[in-house]
């Protein structure tokens, strides 16, 4: 039970790991990623078509006034956010999903909090993994 059985003129329907869904001209696939990056989280999705990944948390950076889209280091401010308070829940798996992730090859990742980045996302989840496991540098 979700509270958009509430709100939404039919039941929704949750997507299972790997399922594509199209959305006219494009296609997004879900991810279970059970507690990454918090202990609440459940999944991340990615568009297909631009390979944009909708990464949540992962990349949180703070401050206002940034660029909507950025092609500069993401990972050193995001860690320097989260590090005082550490909200990754570090579950058994984390390290492993995020490589699935990397996997996936995105383009763009889109973060929730500050800007987007455009580059090699593969490169940059696998350093998220090794950062979070920790051993930066990677």
């Amino acid at each position: 039970m979700v509270s958009m059985n509430d709100l939404a003129d039919r039941p929704p329907r949750a997507l299972a790991d790997g399922e594509l869904l199209s959305l006219g001209r494009r296609e997004i696939q879900w991810f279970d990623t059970p507690h990454v990056p918090h202990g609440w989280d459940c999944g991340l999705m990615m568009e297909r078509l631009t390979k944009t990944f909708f990464c949540g948390d992962l990349f949180t950076q703070p401050g206002a006034g940034a660029p909507a889209l950025t092609e500069v280091d993401i990972l050193g401010p995001s860690e320097a956010f989260r590090q005082p308070m550490d909200y990754f829940a570090h579950a058994p798996d984390t390290g492993a999903t995020l490589r699935r992730l990397a996997a996936e090859d995105p383009r763009t990742l889109a973060c929730m909090h500050g800007s987007a980045w455009r580059g090699d996302g593969a490169a940059l989840l696998r350093q998220l993994a090794e950062t979070v496991a920790g051993r930066p540098g990677g």
